[in-house]
């Protein structure tokens, strides 16, 4: 099952929020890594999916 991703740099406002969609373990272990690695970006998932969001870069990167 596929996630939205919702990503947030708080540290850039004119940015709005990326949105993307995911498999759910990618999507799970991508919030993980920016949580360790960036501590100013606010990654949210939900179930909101919507047509045409895009793949989330580099996916396969946080793929099990």
């Amino acid at each position: 099952m596929q996630l939205h991703v919702i990503v947030e740099f708080l540290e850039i406002p004119a940015l709005p929020p990326l949105h993307y969609r995911a498999e759910e373990s990618a999507a799970r272990e991508f919030l993980a890594g920016m949580a360790r690695w960036h501590g100013r970006a606010v990654v949210r998932l939900d179930r909101a999916m919507s047509a045409g969001l895009a793949l989330l870069p580099c996916h396969r990167l946080f793929e099990k």
